[in-house]
């Protein structure tokens, strides 16, 4: 049980970081945009992505999904799924596939510095709005 404990503990705290970074990205640095223009928008943007995003964000998405994929094994065992937990647990792991591979597809875009595409931007958007769907469904898994 004590593995699982660290699961969570490490779950939850690369979920606030890549949550807090969806943040950022998404409702924050847009301001910039409005309030200085496109050019030093884009030079923020790719000075946080290039310097530090890229280094260490992947790092902890690695860590949120193999800490994820571990408790989900762990709920496997038993998993009932007439129950309403079974369901949203299985909601949020479709979910949480689908932000995979909108950060995998980011990342490709990036590296191949098609970071300007409007999809890059969607894709932020896209899985800002679903890891807001995910922790709410984290939460309602223990209460419904």
């Amino acid at each position: 049980m004590k593995e699982y404990e660290l699961a969570k503990l490490i779950h939850l705290v690369s979920a606030v970081v890549f949550g807090g970074v969806l943040f950022v990205e998404v409702v924050m640095l847009p301001v910039l945009k409005k309030e200085f223009g496109e050019d030093f928008y884009k030079k923020v943007e790719f000075t946080l992505i290039s310097k530090r995003g890229i280094k260490t964000v992947p790092l902890f998405v690695l860590a949120l999904y193999l800490s994820g994929f571990y408790m989900f094994h762990f709920h496997l065992k038993t998993l009932d799924l007439s129950t309403s937990f079974a369901k949203l647990l299985l909601l949020k792991v479709s979910l949480a596939l689908l932000i995979i591979a909108g950060v995998i597809t980011a990342i490709v875009l990036f590296i191949r510095g098609k970071s300007e595409s409007k999809i890059f931007d969607y894709i932020h958007i896209f899985a800002f709005f679903l890891a807001f769907a995910v922790i709410i469904l984290a939460k309602l898994m223990f209460i419904v």
